[in-house]
């Protein structure tokens, strides 16, 4: 498929993928930093907006680069922003959603420390509660910025959720995090239900509900491969390669359903010696990609400038599930 223009460079797709499932929920798009997740993100959420003419997507991002923006040329910020007919993105900051915790956290727990009687002795308990925001799991900050976003498909506002997650370090300790997470909420809980008659954080109480709550069908739609799926992302360098092999094997552990592997940014074959020199060392790269994870479908997308803007992401969207795969886009330069 081609689309020319005066000043253009084409987009290459090898094997392009799929489209997702019509009973796809939830699509996470993951890999580590700098590979091109945002853009394959954002590329594809177009697409299933132009595919699913009855669906709302939703487009969110819970890496700390906020790229969402620069990649739609939009402003997107931690509120719904309406981009086109059915779809509609936001950019949650996990740090600032923690701190929002924490400072509600620290006010409560003053008021109700204050309010309690000098021969009231809370001993140990005491110690644990105003400690407790401290004592969190790593990671509870994008747990809550991702149970922010399931927050909305529990109201059924949107159909399909497409997340730019965080780099692979951080996607891996999120998805393995439940379990820690459950532990600390049973500590929140514990105290509360113990001190019932007079351990009243109102506000806190009910953001940790919800948070488990959201965390639970988080869990119930992750592990239900016709309801979710991981879209990998790698580049064709040793390093990349190691952390997929860490995200393949830990998706394994957590039985995630991994249809597609991008291959992104791959050199394409030309006469320039050194982009040949290249391509033939990603090629042996490619290679090992194929041997480690056989069953899984690999797309090969070459390398030509960064798309930007609506208009040239959908048309990579249109190239990345298109039987042929070739797009020419205006202005990406060499």
């Amino acid at each position: 498929y081609e689309i020319r223009n005066s000043k253009s460079s084409i987009i290459n797709v090898d094997a392009p993928a799929a489209l997702p499932s019509p009973d796809t929920r939830l699509l996470l798009f993951a890999g580590k930093g700098g590979v091109g997740k945002t853009t394959l993100a954002c590329s594809t959420a177009l697409r299933v907006v132009h595919e699913r003419r009855d669906k709302e997507i939703f487009l969110f991002s819970t890496d700390p680069a906020h790229s969402l923006s620069a990649c739609l040329d939009e402003q997107i910020g931690p509120t719904p922003t309406s981009l086109i007919p059915r779809l509609t993105a936001m950019e949650i900051d996990p740090q600032a959603e923690f701190q929002s915790l924490k400072d509600q956290y620290a006010e409560e727990l003053e008021e109700f420390l204050g309010a309690l009687s000098p021969h009231l002795d809370l001993a140990f308990d005491r110690e644990v509660m105003e400690r407790l925001m401290d004592l969190s799991p790593p990671g509870l900050d994008e747990v809550m910025a991702l149970t922010l976003a399931m927050g909305f498909l529990a109201q059924g506002t949107y159909d399909v959720f497409v997340l730019d997650a965080a780099p692979t370090g951080h996607l891996i300790r999120l998805l393995e995090l439940p379990e820690l997470i459950d532990q600390w909420l049973k500590v929140f809980f514990g105290l509360f239900l113990k001190y019932k008659n007079i351990f009243r954080l109102p506000k806190v109480s009910q953001r940790l509900v919800q948070m488990s709550k959201d965390l639970k069908q988080f869990r119930s739609i992750v592990h239900n491969p016709d309801r979710s799926a991981l879209y990998a992302v790698a580049i064709l360098t040793e390093m990349a390669f190691q952390e997929t092999k860490d995200l393949m094997a830990a998706c394994r552990r957590m039985g995630l359903s991994v249809p597609v592997l991008f291959l992104n940014l791959a050199t394409p074959l030309s006469a320039c010696p050194l982009c040949s020199a290249m391509h033939q060392r990603e090629s042996r790269l490619k290679h090992k990609f194929h041997q480690a994870f056989p069953g899984i479908h690999q797309t090969t997308v070459y390398r030509c400038g960064k798309p930007r803007g609506i208009e040239r992401l959908r048309e990579l969207g249109e190239a990345l599930y298109q039987p042929k795969g070739e797009v020419r886009i205006e202005g990406l330069g060499n």
